[in-house]
């Protein structure tokens, strides 16, 4: 079996004037061209990669993506003065991913107080790119990313939208298809992103909420309440 490696650099996400550097970094690589028939790689050597997790991948392609964007990851956090070996990821019911020390003993030798709060995280990839981001001031975070040329059916509006952002993605379809596409894909992106922060996918429905000309959204799910800012 052939051990993981980076099929390219790591480069910085340009990321909107609105998130402030001060409190979100990301960055993407490429995950390369895999071809269906390729063996999956041993992912041992990456860093933050489980090992029962990545015992579950069935395909080259999966397991490539998954590597790739914890690889992003784990340069972040270096950048910003943590040991990605000191740290895992671990999820929630809702698979929401998290970063904690490996255990107390591992914290204490880099020097952390207890008190630490662990930066906030989201990984994401498309069509051969991973991504991921970091909140420096431990506030929720979800991002996500799609090329605005792949085709899209027009029927997942209904699949993703209601009432009046789905009237308004409709009509431009109708005026311009391809920009009525894009339109979509922005938008898709956007309430993806909005689904990881709030840490829930798909248990919040992407019909359940606009994302149109707003910079922020408001979500009760349950008994939790989420107010997000949007950038993209």
């Amino acid at each position: 079996m052939q051990n993981w490696c980076p099929k390219g650099p790591v480069s910085p996400l340009p990321l909107p004037d609105g998130c402030g550097v001060s409190e979100v970094i990301a960055a993407w690589m490429p995950v390369g061209v895999i071809q269906p028939e390729d063996p999956i790689p041993n992912l041992t050597n990456a860093p933050l990669v489980d090992a029962f997790e990545a015992s579950t991948f069935a395909t080259a392609k999966r397991a490539h993506e998954h590597a790739s964007a914890r690889y992003v990851l784990a340069t972040l956090l270096r950048d910003i003065g943590f040991e990605p070996s000191d740290l895992q990821i671990v999820r929630d019911e809702h698979r929401k991913p998290k970063l904690v020390w490996k255990d107390a003993e591992t914290r204490d030798r880099a020097g952390a107080p207890p008190s630490l709060q662990l930066p906030e995280i989201s990984l994401g990839h498309s069509n051969g790119v991973s991504i991921a981001a970091v909140s420096l001031n431990g506030s929720s975070i979800g991002i996500d990313a799609e090329p605005l040329d792949v085709p899209r059916a027009r029927n997942l509006l209904t699949m993703m939208t209601s009432g009046q952002e789905l009237q308004h993605l409709e009509q431009l379809w109708e005026i311009d298809a391809n920009g009525g596409m894009q339109e979509a894909t922005r938008t898709w992106v956007v309430k993806e992103a909005v689904q990881k922060a709030c840490g829930l996918g798909m248990h919040i429905a992407p019909q359940s909420f606009s994302v149109l000309d707003r910079d922020e959204v408001v979500i009760k799910h349950d008994c939790s309440g989420f107010r997000l800012e949007l950038h993209h």
